[in-house]
């Protein structure tokens, strides 16, 4: 039955390790620790998702209790649409639909918000392995995006594994951010990262 799998590498222990601690909220975080430190990953943390035809409001009731500002939105046949976020629901972006559409905010849905998959920029988990929390913002940084999605493989096919978020980061590493839906650069990240690379 395990013909087909080999052995892997293994070493003994010389010394009386420690115990490695959770990164998020027990340490200190740098732009130098690794990336998967301030990763929202799926396999610890359930993906907060929401069906393509809810509306505004039930998102917004469901980013409160989840004390998320995004949300996956499911197509209905278990693959993932795209994303919605709290300024997507509570900004310009949902006034200027109404505006356009002629719709009422009660009967606009996520939807019609959402940023789709296909527009949203992915790092593979592989890549994050070997990546530092600078790297990560360098990218959001260079791509303007608040969000980075995190792939792997799962049976063959593309799965979501995580998602890397500004605000996450920013408060892991105490900086004050507040982006502006017009706004390409993310400047106090701009500036975390001068000043990292000062100090080394």
């Amino acid at each position: 039955m395990l013909e087909k799998f080999k052995t892997l590498d293994f070493h003994s222990l010389s010394n009386t390790p420690h115990c490695v601690l959770p990164d998020r909220g027990h340490k200190d975080l740098s732009l130098d620790d690794p990336a998967i430190a301030v990763m929202t990953d799926h396999r610890i943390e359930g993906a907060h998702l929401i069906n393509a035809d809810r509306s505004l409001d039930r998102a917004k009731r469901q980013m409160a209790e989840s004390h998320s500002s995004m949300l996956l939105i499911n197509d209905g046949d278990e693959g993932i649409a795209g994303i919605v976020t709290s300024a997507d629901i509570s900004g310009e972006k949902s006034i200027k639909f109404s505006r356009d559409s002629g719709k009422k905010r009660e009967d606009i849905k996520v939807r019609h918000l959402m940023t789709k998959v296909e527009d949203i920029p992915a790092l593979s988990i592989q890549v994050v392995l070997v990546s530092k929390i600078g790297d990560v913002l360098h990218t959001l940084n260079e791509i303007g995006s608040e969000y980075v999605l995190v792939t792997m493989q799962e049976h063959g096919k593309s799965a979501i594994r995580g998602v890397f978020s500004a605000r996450v980061i920013a408060h892991s590493l105490k900086i004050f951010f507040d982006p502006s839906p017009a706004a390409r650069y993310f400047v106090d990240f701009t500036k975390a990262l001068h000043q990292s690379e000062l100090s080394h």
